[in-house]
């Protein structure tokens, strides 16, 4: 897809807006700027299915509820404007909307990482994750592991690492696990 050539490489929520509706693929708004990804794999697929068949089975009749990029959720504050797709995402009780998007931060949030969106996940993403108040943010390498950050004062620490044979703990909902063999099998 040709995007058009921006000089100042500043794109306006409008221009994301038509940008995106005409891609075929994941498109996302970095406060003026585009990010846009390709379609994802099906190892991707695969582990982003496990973790969310899960997550919807552990919040069934709760008022929590997981959803997956289908559905945006956007940062917003005076200066800033992030419209992200993540992975996967749980909400909880009647978040608030704009239209079909979020506009309030996500509960727990997980990311598959791929080798185009690393720097966005490890680095953007995280610090406005962080910004807006997600209190559980899980990066997922499609190798085996998982890093866990979670909001301690206002900051992200690593509170866990889990890999192969280890199984991932949610530091928002203590009795909530599920084995790393049922994510990356």
């Amino acid at each position: 897809m040709n995007i058009p050539h921006n000089f100042n490489s500043y794109y306006t929520e409008e221009q994301f807006e038509e940008i995106s509706a005409n891609f075929n693929g994941k498109a996302e708004y970095e406060n003026g700027e585009i990010v846009l990804s390709s379609n994802t794999s099906i190892k991707h697929n695969s582990i982003k299915g496990n973790i969310l068949s899960f997550l919807i089975l552990y919040f069934k009749g709760s008022k929590c509820r997981p959803y997956d990029e289908q559905k945006e959720v956007i940062f917003k504050n005076e200066s800033e404007l992030h419209k992200y797709k993540p992975d996967i995402f749980v909400m909880f009780d009647n978040p608030q909307k704009q239209g079909e998007s979020f506009i309030t931060p996500p509960k727990i949030v997980f990311e598959i990482v791929s080798r185009s969106t690393a720097n966005h996940d490890y680095i953007t993403k995280l610090y406005v994750y962080q910004k807006f108040g997600v209190l559980e943010y899980n990066i997922v390498e499609q190798n085996g592991f998982i890093v866990q950050y979670s909001l301690v004062d206002g900051q992200y620490q690593i509170t866990n690492t889990f890999k192969t044979g280890d199984v991932y703990k949610s530091s928002v909902f203590s009795d909530l696990s599920i084995d790393l063999k049922d994510i990356f099998e």
